[in-house]
């Protein structure tokens, strides 16, 4: 064949084969096709609800309860009872009561009422009192005899002589009186169960009347005294007056009844904790402020058995104004924006859950609710939220500082009740599968 044929032959080749793909092109643009109209149409449909990313947000369970509406405020610790006792008579001391060790009483000894804590040299109170009942003997004996002759008539004696013997008679018994009250009064005892915080005298050392040797604290019982501004004792009075009232009609539970404070001392264990709070109550509210602070002093009686509690002790009290039933939400799930306050809670929407191009089943999905807060009360790390006032089931404590009413989120902590997230079929239950059933 020869040499031009052979090119005239290639290029027909080629010619053909290339109106034939342009024909093949031109068919397939023009053919409508269902596959490439859903090609398009998935191309151009937004990504499912289910499938969108979410923010992270962790919630809480809020359950309604009767809360205690607590004010804190500090003071120190005060003994119950502080009495200075000395001797009614000057002395010399003697001798020194003893512990249960048999060491003589000194600070920080415990004593019971009635133990003896110190005794002076009684010599001449003894010796005082011999004559004092010698003395009632004699005037005794001389007004049996002034009565036998007034009652044996003939004027044995005058009615001044009789007089003379009955008041010799009332003052010799007057002074055995006074020296065996003073012969008593050489030996000093104890009013109360306490603790001696001081003593200030020693075995033979004198002592004048009325001078202390012993200051003994009551402390079974302890006071810690706080001070409240004058803002915060309308409240206080009025819950005094509230706990009395229900205590006199026997309304309520025992709390109701009681003006509750919670009493926590500034000191940790070995471990580094700090002690469980004291359950107290509060004793007396001032009647007059302080002169130099302008503060009310109010009393907390602090129950004291193991006696770790010691005058001087610094210590804060959560005094109970109010016992409401609230919702108890976290202080840091609270949102302030400008005059609002508010929180975010869950509600659920149902989404359709779709597999390429068909719908195979709907998923219940949490979206935050945005809850307004019109009443609250501070409590510090919490604020209580009357029931009366909002319906809170759950509060999102994280992740909710930029969500927006009505956004769907993706909760994360699988400890909360209540709990809705989709969850991935299992892989014997594929979603055709659900589908089909």
């Amino acid at each position: 064949m020869p040499h031009w044929t052979r090119h005239l032959a290639r290029y027909v080749v080629l010619t053909a084969i290339t109106a034939a793909s342009i024909g093949v092109m031109v068919w397939v643009s023009l053919r409508d096709d269902s596959a490439a109209k859903r090609a398009r149409e998935q191309l151009t449909t937004p990504v499912p609800v289910v499938a969108q990313p979410k923010p992270l947000v962790a919630i809480e369970k809020i359950v309604p309860a009767v809360h205690e509406v607590t004010s804190k405020y500090s003071g120190k610790i005060r003994a119950w009872e502080t009495y200075s006792l000395g001797f009614e008579q000057p002395g010399r001391i003697i001798e020194l009561g003893t512990d249960p060790d048999g060491r003589p009483l000194d600070d920080g000894s415990r004593v019971v009422k009635g133990q003896m804590l110190a005794r002076l040299d009684d010599r001449v109170l003894q010796a005082r009192v011999a004559e004092a009942t010698a003395n009632v003997e004699q005037a005794s004996s001389d007004m049996r005899r002034a009565r036998e002759a007034r009652e044996g008539g003939f004027g044995a004696i005058s009615e001044a002589e009789y007089q003379q013997y009955l008041t010799s008679d009332a003052l010799a018994k007057a002074a055995l009186e006074m020296a065996t009250k003073n012969l008593g009064d050489a030996v000093l005892y104890s009013p109360v169960d306490g603790v001696v915080s001081r003593r200030s005298s020693t075995v033979g050392e004198f002592v004048g009347a009325s001078a202390t040797v012993f200051e003994i604290v009551e402390n079974d019982e302890v006071l810690l005294v706080v001070d409240v501004p004058e803002s915060k004792i309308h409240t206080l009075q009025n819950r005094m007056r509230t706990a009395s009232e229900a205590r006199a009609q026997g309304q309520g539970d025992s709390e109701s009844q009681v003006f509750r404070a919670r009493v926590n001392l500034e000191t940790y264990d070995r471990f580094g904790k700090r002690l469980p709070p004291i359950s107290a109550e509060v004793f007396r509210i001032g009647e007059v402020a302080d002169a130099r602070t302008g503060l009310f002093e109010v009393e907390i009686r602090v129950p004291n058995e193991q006696h770790l509690l010691r005058p001087g002790m610094v210590a804060t009290a959560d005094i109970v104004t109010d016992r409401v039933s609230a919702y108890r939400i976290p202080e840091s799930a609270v949102l302030f924006r400008g005059e609002e306050t508010y929180v975010y809670g869950l509600e659920e929407a149902s989404e359709p859950l779709q597999v390429m191009f068909w719908q195979v089943d709907t998923v219940p999905l949490p979206i935050a609710q945005k809850i307004p807060l019109a009443d609250w009360i501070d409590q510090g790390d919490h604020l209580l939220v009357p029931t009366n006032s909002a319906e809170i089931d759950r509060v999102v404590t994280r992740g909710h500082q930029r969500l927006s009413d009505g956004q769907h989120v993706r909760v994360t902590n699988s400890g909360a009740s209540n709990e809705v997230q989709y969850v991935t079929p299992k892989k014997d239950e594929g979603p055709m599968a659900r589908a089909e059933s």
